[in-house]
């Protein structure tokens, strides 16, 4: 009995359980009024549903205390949680209670939990986690870029365009999206057809162009390198540890020709022992 409940829930089994949920999810979130001619695809969630639950009281029944001691078992919990309505969907209409968004939100969290099945997870977690922490500086750098610049727009531009330059959040919004450099030249292409004053077109003109400079070429670049930078720090240190314990080898052959031929110096032999000493030399030398 135990060897089939192990092999209930290996990892294979709730992958395959997670896919095949994934799909029934599909066809449900087209919505309720249609997934009521879908009821293939409710009842397959609906087992899907059923055996998260049963692979948690396993877990639960065999690792006891320890289950929530790992975080993604803690995860899992919590998703199984949100999920668990669907089990009384058939007999209680839970649209008359509010409650079908909290459906939609256990069934897209369900998917969720593929994410603990990726591989390497564990350094790409850590790759991640270190890269928001360099790139924190650089954030917090465009953010108040993002500001200034904000308001400065909405001195010059606010009449102009108030749709885009209104206040200042709306302005923080116009120019984030100037970031991204997504069609950023439309902004100021309005901004110069509206100005009566054509030197206040060649104005919008050039400071978007500023704009696009700073924040989007420049700070998203930065952002971008340091971030990258970060991730791939796991490889450039295993690389570096890997240099330092072959010189510390070079260090110590070096040390050990120094002492034979300090030793055979010492009983007399120096000729040939001194060639040999420079041809090691030269060759640890070149290494």
């Amino acid at each position: 009995m135990r060897r089939v409940l192990d092999a209930l829930i290996q990892e294979r089994v709730v992958v395959t359980v997670i896919i095949v949920n994934a799909l029934a999810i599909l066809v449900l979130g087209r919505g309720e009024d249609e997934a009521q001619l879908d009821a293939w695809a409710f009842w397959v969630d609906y087992a899907c549903v059923l055996y998260f639950l049963i692979e948690a009281i396993i877990k639960l029944h065999r690792d006891g205390r320890t289950y929530f001691k790992s975080g993604w078992n803690v995860f899992d919990f919590l998703v199984l949680l949100f999920s668990l309505p669907v089990l009384i969907t058939p007999w209680v209409p839970l649209h008359q209670f509010d409650l079908v968004p909290v459906l939609r939100i256990g069934r897209l969290f369900r998917l969720f939990r593929m994410l603990r099945f990726i591989p390497n997870r564990d350094h790409l977690v850590d790759g991640i986690g270190r890269a928001l922490k360099a790139s924190v500086g650089v954030f917090l750098a465009l953010f108040l870029v993002n500001v200034i610049l904000a308001v400065l727009a909405t001195l010059l531009f606010g009449e102009l365009a108030p749709e885009h330059f209104g206040n200042p959040i709306m302005a923080a919004y116009s120019i984030f999206k100037v970031f991204t450099l997504e069609g950023w030249y439309e902004i100021p292409d309005l901004l110069s057809e509206r100005a009566k004053d054509p030197v206040w077109a060649v104005i919008a003109r050039l400071y978007f162009v500023g704009a696009v400079m700073i924040g989007g070429i420049l700070g998203l670049s930065l952002a971008n390198a340091v971030f990258v930078d970060e991730m791939m720090m796991d490889n450039t240190e295993d690389l570096e540890r890997k240099i330092d314990q072959l010189n510390d080898e070079v260090g110590g052959l070096r040390e050990q020709l120094d002492t034979l031929i300090r030793l055979a110096e010492e009983s007399g032999v120096s000729g040939e022992l001194g060639d040999s000493k420079s041809i090691g030399s030269e060759r640890i030398g070149d290494f």
